[in-house]
C-alpha cells in the first residue's frame, strides 16, 4: 500500500488565471489488479466492478471489488477499450467495435452482457455518445453529443434523426467530449486544451487549461484531469491527476508521487474512491479520494 505524502502548499499558478492547490487528497492506494499493460479504469453504476482495458485498447477486463478482486476477460478486438463504458444497469459493457474489413471511420456500437457474454448491436447510438452511455437511465432527452467528422465541430441533438445544433461555434478542430452526469455541461478538447461548454444554454465557455479529460465527478461538480510528460517525445516520464471546478475553474492537485505515473482517473460513483492506472508499473490503482471543493 503506497501513500502520498502530505504537502501543505498552496500554489498561485499565473497560467490562465488558476490557482492549483497541491495537497493530499489520496489515502490507502492500493493495486487491484497484477502488474502488467493495463489501462483507463471505470467504475460500475453500483460501484461494486471496475471495467478497464488494456495499454492498446484491444481487450476489455472487468474486476471484482465487492469479494475476491476476480479479474475477468471480457473481449479482445481492435480498438474496443477506447471510450468503452458500462450500460446503465452495470450488466453489460458498451464498446466501439469497426465493421469487419472497413476502418475505424465506420463504427458500430455493440454491448456485451457479463453473464451470458452474448453481444449486440445498439441501433440509434453514436460512436462519440458511448462516454455518457451509463447515464442513458435519466436521459430523458435522448441526447446525443458527438464530433463531426467533416467540420470537426461538436455537435447535439435530441434523437439519432433529430436537428442537430453546433456547440462549438469557434474556430477549431475538436476531440474528445465527455458529457456531465445531469447531461448539462460537456468538456471537449481542441489541441492541448479543455474547454467546458453548456450544451443548452448560450454561454461563453470556459477554459479549463491544458490536460486531458478522463471523467467527471458524479455530483456534476467538475472533471478529473491528467497531465503527462515526456523527456523523449514518445514515452511518458510523468504525470498526475487534478481536479476541476466546472464553477471556478479551480484546479486541484490530487496525487504527488515520485514513484507513479498517474493517469485516467476515474471517480466512484458515491464520490469516495478513485481508480487510475500506472503508466510505470501497467497497474490499475484504487484509492480513498478525500477533497474538499
Amino acid at each position: 500500500m503506497k501513500t502520498i505524502k502530505t504537502i501543505v502548499l498552496i500554489l498561485q499558478c499565473s497560467l490562465l488565471g488558476s490557482t492549483i492547490h497541491a495537497q493530499s487528497n489520496l489515502t490507502n492506494i492500493t493495486p487491484v489488479t497484477p502488474e502488467g499493460e493495463y489501462s483507463t479504469p471505470i467504475w460500475s453504476p453500483n460501484g461494486e466492478k471496475i471495467l478497464f482495458t488494456d495499454h492498446h485498447n484491444n481487450a476489455l477486463f472487468v474486476l471484482s471489488m465487492k469479494t475476491d478482486k476476480k479479474i475477468t476477460k471480457i473481449k479482445s478486438a481492435e480498438g474496443i477499450g477506447y471510450m468503452a463504458n458500462w450500460s446503465a444497469d452495470g450488466k453489460s459493457v458498451v464498446f466501439r467495435e469497426k465493421k469487419e474489413g472497413n476502418t475505424f471511420s465506420d463504427l458500430q456500437v455493440k454491448s456485451i452482457q457479463l453473464d451470458s457474454k452474448k453481444e449486440s448491436t445498439l441501433k440509434g447510438v453514436h460512436p462519440d455518445n458511448i462516454k455518457g452511455f451509463s447515464y442513458a437511465k435519466s436521459n430523458t432527452k435522448n441526447l446525443i453529443i458527438y464530433i463531426n467528422q467533416e467540420t470537426l465541430k461538436l455537435e447535439a441533438k435530441e434523437g439519432i434523426n433529430e436537428k442537430p445544433w453546433v456547440i462549438t461555434k469557434e474556430e477549431g478542430q475538436y476531440y474528445h467530449p465527455i458529457v456531465s452526469p445531469d447531461q448539462k455541461m460537456v468538456v471537449v478538447h481542441e489541441g492541448p486544451t479543455m474547454f467546458l461548454y453548456p450544451i443548452y444554454k448560450n454561454e461563453k465557455r470556459k477554459e479549463l487549461g491544458n490536460g486531458l479529460a478522463s471523467g467527471w465527478f458524479p455530483d456534476n461538480s467538475g472533471i478529473i484531469t491528467f497531465e503527462d510528460k515526456s523527456e523523449d517525445g514518445h514515452n511518458v516520464t510523468s504525470s498526475e491527476l487534478f481536479f476541476i471546478s466546472a464553477k471556478s475553474s479551480a484546479k486541484t492537485q490530487l496525487t504527488t508521487s515520485d514513484d507513479l505515473i498517474e493517469m485516467w482517473g476515474n471517480v466512484s460513483p458515491n464520490g469516495k474512491k478513485i481508480a487510475f492506472s500506472d503508466e510505470k508499473s501497467g497497474k490499475i490503482f484504487v484509492a480513498d479520494l478525500h477533497l474538499k471543493k
